[in-house]
């Protein structure tokens, strides 16, 4: 009966890292994602639409990695040379039946100064 435990102990021990590998990764994929589509969108757009299209933008790519972010979660906010990016998500631990129990919630804010117009 004790062996049977430890092994319990040691799955257990196994996916509570695995699902805090998964979120750390999650996190660094999203930080990325938002990174890269300011660095690209930001300086080549006209301020009025700046905003609107950082945003699709960075819901398209968050949906393309996978990762589940709700559209209404992501917000991008335009105050002259700063761009605001915030996006939260879930990283679910405990799901059964297509249904979250648990879930790791997580949360990347940023301001990025934002160049004149190329």
């Amino acid at each position: 009966m004790k062996v049977l435990f430890w092994i319990f102990v040691a799955i257990g021990c196994v996916y509570v890292f695995y699902t805090g590998a998964m979120a750390v990764w999650s996190y660094l994929e999203v930080t990325s994602l938002v990174e890269e589509v300011v660095n690209e969108r930001a300086s080549r757009t006209d301020r009025q639409e700046r905003a609107s299209r950082v945003r699709d933008d960075i819901v398209k790519k968050v949906a393309a990695s996978g990762i589940n972010v709700d559209e209404r979660a992501i917000s991008v906010s335009d105050e002259g040379k700063t761009l605001d990016v915030s996006v939260r998500w879930n990283w679910p631990v405990i799901v059964y039946q297509e249904r979250e129990y648990l879930a790791v919630p997580l949360k990347h804010d940023r301001s990025f100064a934002v160049p004149e117009r190329r």
